[in-house]
């Protein structure tokens, strides 16, 4: 097991696209939406990951990708927030979470 960098965080990011657009959701937020993200100061890294379409119980969440930010990861949420990024219709904006993650002690 390796050693977390104690000047990195993460966030992770939960969602899940409007019934019917999960295609547009992949390209836009792929395409667009990570690479913007990925450009913002902090942002060194996505991990992207989806739930398989087999697990039907306990899983609100379709899409999760796990953003590695140096510094907190808390104020890389804050960023995220105030940035002006592209958005999409495809997203489920009711159903998103961003939540700040440190390496567990």
């Amino acid at each position: 097991m390796s050693t977390p960098d104690p000047r990195r965080e993460a966030l992770l990011a939960l969602s899940n696209p409007i019934e019917g657009k999960d295609e547009e959701f992949r390209t836009w937020y792929w395409g667009t939406h990570i690479p913007e993200i990925l450009a913002l100061p902090g942002f060194v890294a996505a991990h992207r990951y989806r739930v398989p379409d087999a697990v039907t119980l306990g899983a609100p969440h379709r899409y999760a990708t796990l953003y590695e930010v140096d510094g907190s990861a808390d104020e890389a949420r804050t960023l995220l927030f105030t940035s002006n990024l592209t958005t999409s219709d495809a997203l489920d904006v009711a159903t998103a979470v961003v939540l700040p993650v440190a390496a567990a002690d």
